[in-house]
């Protein structure tokens, strides 16, 4: 034992140390693209209409910013439950009902995941929010204000403002794959109804 402490005391070799770290950076990176090729591959698919941020809102850099008809500011009606009592910040579950086009309606807002959500719906989870005791009072009034990672979308330069203007007008609908644990990737994003851009898996 005394011999095992000595050894974990002595100063790592740097060329171990950095092998190590490199390891574990590489491994993580993969798991990452991974963890998002997945979701591309096998989730559930739906389709969402986005709204218009801010007509003045011209492209920054090489993304748009999207935000969603449906999900983004859902209403804080649909919210069932228990509201913490104390403030508490978490993420949301949005149990969504998606028609045979892929078109998907909130139907419910939950703090805990849906153990039997019903055939047809698909639970999508939101990046955690603040959430207010005091708003416990007033929960049947007025919207979330969620995101869901699927925000932004890189577009190559220069090709952002016919994106923006469809936005605008309402004409633009991205394609969204959910895993089984609720997490959302932009797998498509059209105009009119025509693809536009495809992600690919790597």
């Amino acid at each position: 034992m005394t011999g095992l402490a000595s050894t974990l005391r002595r100063p790592l070799n740097p060329v171990i140390a950095g092998i190590l770290c490199a390891v574990f950076m590489i491994g993580s990176l993969a798991m990452m693209i991974q963890s998002r090729a997945s979701i591309l591959r096998d989730g559930t698919e739906i389709i969402l209409k986005t709204e218009p941020i801010d007509p003045r809102d011209l492209m920054r850099g090489d993304y748009v910013r999207l935000q969603y008809d449906e999900i983004s500011r859902p209403e804080r009606a649909l919210f069932s439950g228990d509201w913490p009592q104390q403030d508490r910040y978490a993420p949301l579950w949005l149990t969504l009902a998606v028609g045979e086009d892929g078109a998907a309606t909130v139907t419910a807002i939950s703090l805990e995941r849906p153990v039997d959500a019903g055939k047809g719906t698909v639970l999508l989870r939101s990046d955690p929010v603040m959430l207010s005791a005091d708003a416990g009072n007033q929960i049947s009034q007025g919207q979330f204000a969620l995101k869901f990672g699927i925000e932004r979308y890189y577009v190559p330069e220069g090709e952002g403002l016919e994106i923006e203007s469809a936005r605008n007008a309402g004409r633009a609908t991205a394609a969204i794959r959910v895993s089984k644990r609720g997490v959302a990737q932009i797998a498509r994003l059209m105009i009119d109804g025509e693809t536009l851009y495809q992600e690919p898996l790597y």
